[in-house]
Formats: structure tokens, C-alpha cells, sequence
């Protein structure tokens, strides 16, 4: 571009700057948003800074004119046209022809020449050319140059000179949101230039974006109202996004942006239901539904400017990332996050929201109770005893908080409840600790209240308080199982050996029964450190034929997203939805099962029980909230309460604090188990 096509530029941007085109935008196009739903042509409102579409001052209509003088003089003095836009590397060409394009739709709205852009609604079907990596690198610069209003030298990727795409950007800084605004305008090259002049307008200038978060939204489809949940169920978010049209309007929700605000398809319609007062069935009748499909891309601003693809709002862990650096490397994250989130009074976070930035005021003595466990095999690991000091502070927080007693007996009250796995939880955190005599009371207390819970066919009752209720027999009895597999190891006892066998057999026949994978990683984990004693062969056959079955959960091919793959989770199967916490605790198991295969020589079923778990690492990998990728969204000041941490689903960013102990106890255990050459 010639030194007087620059002039020219300065003078268009200068044009913009002062006032006219921004002030009459942000009435004409004023977005409606909520959440992440976006009206494209939001009601204009009289009032002080606004103006309706008929209060266009002469001041608009003569900068249109200036405007549409400068286009002119830049595209007779400019050596390339607007066919540099077609296939091809192309001839380079500066961008002012186009940014002066997309700034005059701006400046001109009032004469209504881009009114009928506004709402355009693009035919189903049309997908977006793919883009290769020199045109996201490219894309990344005319972002860059729209977001300074400076001139780039770039090719625009062929994939955007044509139209059928709609544009997303949501401007950040330090993960805070800015502004947003769509646009789908005769060409996606226009598009993103409106999409990120509305947006820079809403923002007004008083603060700067330091990420551009772009999604260019493509290949549409209207689908009836009753099919939504085959199109937009869970696995789809932060995938596709959703578009509303109701009464000639068109809201689109974005799914970078749903993952952000980690909100479903499901809620954000009947929010848009109570919000136009609409019944059920005047939803199902009144309004056409359609997805898309989404190329999504994180920029990075500053002197240099980066750009990364996105999928579903992150980035591919491959499965080849699971190493034994990177599988250190995650198990020291993981424990610096469970340190830090132990309070000054002891107490741990049990949820956290990132994109609320604030804790659940819910809580879950089982989960609070592993996680002191967890604090303790990191004191042992660490050796230090600043570690030590954190599980106990939070030992005893525990027990000043939910022990009560009543006669010999201990136990743990919460919520009018106390549960086996509850007592026998809480003893097994004592009997970990490295300071174990200094609980020795309440240890005693609580294996008393395990002890007189089980019963003489082998089973045990579930609950304390209240004493009439007898469920959740999948977990609790495998979690007293796991304290007296560890107190047998210790003493050698022949009775406890013998109540152990008998409780084996009760739920052994039990669980063929009433299958469930829920069952297996606590009994696996029992009868392991049992075998390890007895070289029981009953017991080695059950835990390869619990893990067996086991192995038929795990989605370890990608099904349906490859961010997926390593999950246990089957949909066909009704045993709850997928969680980081599950697939922790699967691991846990898996680990020991994988060991005693080794140990007996079963090659097959040792390699196929190590496939499995990298798989569940590489799962674990991809929920991480490790950098400034995973953590786009989230403010600068809330990281150190996320870093480390993962998320619940690859679409769902609720941290849970068993989301990290399991995997976290997983980890180490395979850390002490797998030679180098396993991680492979």
C-alpha cells in the first residue's frame, strides 16, 4: 500500500473515531445479550447517547458521504482489487480496501443501505472452505490489524470472501469480558470487520482487550423442536452453536462462549422462554430452530500477535502427551492445587464455579473425607512436613466440624446423616496420616462404628443414623472394605481376614446381580492390597473379571469427539453421566488390577488394563486447567483457584474437589507402578 493509500486510511479511521458512526451504531445495532445469546438487531431506544433510526444527524449522513469518497479514492489508487480475495495465495494486498468497506457499512447504517444485513439468515448447509494453517496465521494479523485500526499486509483467506458465515467475537482482558457481537454480513471478510467494530463500539474505549475469542459459525441446520436433544444435548456444547429465530429476529449462542459462561442448550431456551413470556408449547410452535457448526480461535493481542485454533474452547491433549514427564508434571499440579485450596482454618473447597468465580455453599462428607486421604499421601510423597501440617489442619477441621460420638461409637454427621463410608473414610485418613497417634481416639471410635455396621452373611448396613436406611450399597461397603484391607496389611489379623473373605463372597454375588461400575475401583483397590498377603486365587480371578466388564465403559475411540476419548462413559448404559471423578477412581483400580496382572503373568490382560489407563490419563489431561488456554475465560485474580484443578466434563467446568483427589491418587499410584516404556 502507497504512503497516500495510508493517508487515506488515517483518515478513514480518523473519520470513525470521531463519534458519528459509533454513536449512531450503538442504537441501530445495539446487541440484546444475555448470557451468550446474541439479538442480532436489538429494539433502538430513545434517551441520552442514543438515537432511533430516524434521528440520523446530518453529521452521520455527511461522514457516510466522506466516507464513500475515501472508499473510492483508496480502490482507484489501490494496484489490486477486491479479486485479490479469490482462491489461491493471491497477489498481497493491503487491507485498507476492505477495512474501509466494512468501516462505511458502519458509518452509513442510517441510510439504510446495511439494514437488511443485520438479519441475515444464511441458507442451511453451507459449510466454510477449510482453512489451512497459513490462513489462520493470516487471520490472526487482519484481526490483529482490525483490533489496533492499523493496516496489515495480508492475504484474507479464501475461506472468508465468501458469505454463508456468521461471525462471533468476544473481546477479553486477563479473561474478564469486554463486549461480543455477531455480524453475517455479504462476505465473512466483512463480517468479522462489523462483528469487531460493534464490539470495540460497545466497549467504547475504556478498556483494552488483550484476546480476541472468534468463532466463524457455518454449515446451519433448521431441525425440528423435537429432535433438539439429538442435535444439542451436553456432548454437543462448546461444538455447535444454537440459533433462535422468533418474530423476525435471529439470537445465536456461541459455544466458546457457552463453555465460558458453562451453560447448556436446554437452559439457554428456557431462559429465552421466560423471557418472552412464552408457554412450552408456544416455544415448541413459535420459534424456528437451527445449529451450526463452529471454527473457533483464541487471539492473542499485543506487539506480537498469536493465534491459536480451539476445539470446544480448548485444545487436543493427543494421547501421545501421556509421557512420564507430562504425568509428573500433572500429579505436582494437581497436589499444589489440593494444598492451596485447604483454608487457614483447615477446611478444603469442595466446588468451585470459574465461571460464577465463586464456591457452591454444597458440601459431601465422602468426597471431604477422600480428600483428606488424598492430603495425607501427598505429605508421605512430599516429605516435608509443611504437607504434613496442611493434612492435619485439615484433619482437624474435619473432625471439630463432623465427629460426634455417641457411646464407643464415632461417626460423621452431616445433613442428619452418618454414613459407613463416611466413618470408614475418616478412619482411613487418620490411619495415612504420618501423625496417626494424635487422632488415635477418634480412629478408634470410628473403626468401632465400621465394625458394628457389618453383619454376620457378610454385608454391612450403610447408614448409622438414620438405622432403618440400607442403600448405596455400590460405594460405602467398598470403602470399608479398602480401611480394613489396609488394617489387615498392618496387623495380619486372622479375624478381620475372615470377616474381609465372607464380605468378598456377600458382594461378589451381590454385584453379578446388580452391575455397576461404581462398585469395582473400591473393591479392586481391597482385595489387591489383600492378595498381596494371602496370594488368594479367588480373589485375583475376581478382580480381573470385575475389571474385565469394566474396560467396556471406557470411550477410548473418539465416538463422537475426539476431546472425549479415554472417558468411562458408555450412553447406552444407565449408570449417570460422565465425570473426571469416575474416571479417576476407574483408574485407581485399573492400576492395581493392571499390577497383579503383571505379577501372575497375564501379558494380555496387563497390556490391555495399560491401554486403558493412558487412555484415562489422556482424558484427565484434556479436563486440566493447566494454561492460559484452558483458563481464557477466567480472570487473571481467580487462577491460582483453577489452575491445576479439572473440570467435571470437557463441556461442563465445575471443579470438584474428587475430580482432582481421585485422579490425583490415580496418578501417583501409576507414577510408582508403569516403567517408562508403559506410558507408550
Amino acid at each position: 500500500m502507497c504512503v497516500d493509500d495510508r493517508r487515506v486510511v488515517n483518515e478513514i479511521f480518523r473519520i470513525f473515531r470521531s463519534g458519528g458512526s459509533r454513536r449512531f451504531e450503538s442504537a441501530r445495532f445495539g446487541s440484546f445479550s444475555t448470557c451468550c445469546g446474541i439479538e442480532s438487531q436489538a429494539p433502538a431506544r430513545s434517551g441520552a447517547g442514543q438515537t432511533t433510526p430516524r434521528q440520523v444527524s446530518r453529521r452521520d449522513s455527511n461522514n457516510g458521504k466522506r466516507w464513500l469518497s475515501a472508499i473510492g479514492r483508496i480502490m482507484t489508487r489501490s494496484k489490486h482489487s477486491l479479486s485479490g480475495l479469490g482462491p489461491g495465495p493471491g497477489p498481497r494486498w493491503g487491507l485498507a480496501p476492505f477495512l474501509a468497506a466494512v468501516l462505511f457499512l458502519v458509518a452509513v447504517t442510517g441510510t439504510g443501505t446495511a439494514a437488511a444485513n443485520t438479519q441475515n439468515e444464511i441458507p442451511d448447509g453451507r459449510k466454510l472452505p477449510a482453512l489451512s494453517d497459513e490462513d489462520v496465521r493470516a487471520l490472526g494479523k487482519i484481526v490483529g490489524g482490525l483490533m489496533t485500526d492499523d493496516g496489515v499486509e495480508e492475504s484474507v483467506p479464501h475461506a472468508l470472501a465468501g458469505g454463508n458465515l456468521a461471525v462471533h467475537v468476544v473481546l477479553r482482558a486477563e479473561g474478564t469480558e469486554l463486549a461480543n457481537a455477531w455480524a453475517s454480513e455479504a462476505t465473512g471478510i466483512e463480517s468479522l470487520g462489523l462483528a469487531i467494530q460493534r464490539a470495540k463500539a460497545d466497549l467504547g474505549g475504556k478498556q483494552a482487550a488483550g484476546t480476541v475469542e472468534l468463532a466463524l459459525a457455518h454449515d446451519f441446520h433448521t431441525i425440528a423442536f423435537g429432535s433438539r436433544k439429538k442435535h444439542l444435548s451436553n456432548i454437543h456444547r462448546g461444538i455447535r452453536g444454537m440459533e433462535v429465530q422468533y418474530r423476525g429476529r435471529i439470537y445465536r449462542y456461541g459455544p466458546t462462549q457457552m463453555i465460558a459462561d458453562n451453560t447448556s442448550f436446554e437452559y439457554e431456551l428456557d431462559k429465552f422462554r421466560k423471557r418472552h413470556e412464552l408457554s412450552d408449547e408456544a416455544l415448541s410452535n413459535e420459534i424456528i430452530l437451527r445449529y451450526f457448526e463452529v471454527e473457533q480461535f483464541l487471539v492473542r493481542l499485543g506487539p506480537e500477535v498469536e493465534i491459536e485454533r480451539l476445539f470446544r474452547g480448548n485444545q487436543l491433549v493427543p494421547l501421545s502427551a501421556v509421557t512420564r514427564e507430562n504425568v509428573t508434571a500433572l500429579s505436582r499440579r494437581l497436589a499444589d492445587w489440593m494444598v492451596r485450596n485447604v483454608h487457614a482454618d483447615g477446611r478444603m473447597t469442595y466446588k468451585y464455579w470459574p465461571s460464577r468465580r465463586r464456591e457452591a455453599t454444597s458440601n459431601n462428607m465422602i468426597r471431604q473425607w477422600m480428600a483428606s486421604v488424598c492430603l495425607g499421601r501427598i505429605a508421605q510423597r512430599r516429605d516435608d512436613a509443611a504437607y504434613q501440617e496442611v493434612a492435619e489442619r485439615n484433619i482437624r477441621y474435619n473432625l471439630d466440624q463432623f465427629y460426634r460420638t455417641e457411646g464407643d461409637h464415632g461417626f460423621i454427621w452431616y445433613r442428619d446423616k452418618a454414613k459407613l463410608g463416611a466413618a470408614a473414610l475418616a478412619a482411613l485418613a487418620i490411619v495415612e496420616l504420618p501423625n496417626r497417634a494424635a487422632f488415635a481416639v477418634e480412629e478408634t471410635a470410628l473403626r468401632r462404628t465400621v465394625a458394628y455396621l457389618w453383619q454376620d452373611d457378610g454385608s454391612f448396613r450403610t447408614f448409622y443414623k438414620p438405622a432403618d436406611r440400607n442403600d448405596v450399597q455400590n460405594f460405602y461397603p467398598g470403602e470399608a472394605l479398602l480401611l480394613w484391607a489396609f488394617l489387615y496389611r498392618e496387623s495380619g489379623s486372622a479375624a478381620l481376614l475372615q470377616r474381609i473373605m465372607m464380605s468378598y463372597r456377600h458382594y461378589r454375588t451381590w454385584h453379578l446381580k446388580h452391575r455397576n461400575p461404581a462398585f469395582i475401583p473400591w473393591h479392586t483397590q481391597a482385595y489387591y492390597i489383600v492378595w498381596k498377603q494371602t496370594r488368594d486365587p479367588e480373589l485375583r480371578d475376581w478382580i480381573f473379571e470385575m475389571n474385565d466388564w469394566l474396560l467396556g465403559m471406557q470411550r477410548s475411540d473418539g465416538a463422537v469427539y475426539p476431546d472425549t476419548d479415554g472417558r468411562f462413559y458408555d450412553p447406552t448404559r444407565p449408570f449417570g453421566p460422565p465425570h473426571a471423578s469416575s474416571t479417576g477412581v476407574y483408574m485407581e483400580g485399573l492400576i492395581d488390577a493392571h499390577q497383579l496382572a503383571k505379577e501372575v503373568g497375564d501379558t494380555d490382560r496387563a497390556e490391555a488394563y495399560r491401554r486403558a489407563i493412558v487412555r484415562g490419563v489422556r482424558s484427565a489431561l484434556q479436563l486440566e486447567f493447566a494454561d492460559r488456554i484452558d483458563m481464557f475465560y477466567v480472570p487473571e485474580r481467580d487462577r491460582d483457584r483453577v489452575r491445576g484443578s479439572l473440570r467435571t466434563t470437557v463441556y461442563k467446568n465445575e471443579i470438584r474437589v474428587d475430580n482432582v483427589q481421585h485422579v490425583l491418587m490415580a496418578v501417583q499410584k501409576i507414577l510408582s507402578a508403569f516403567t517408562d516404556a508403559e506410558y507408550r
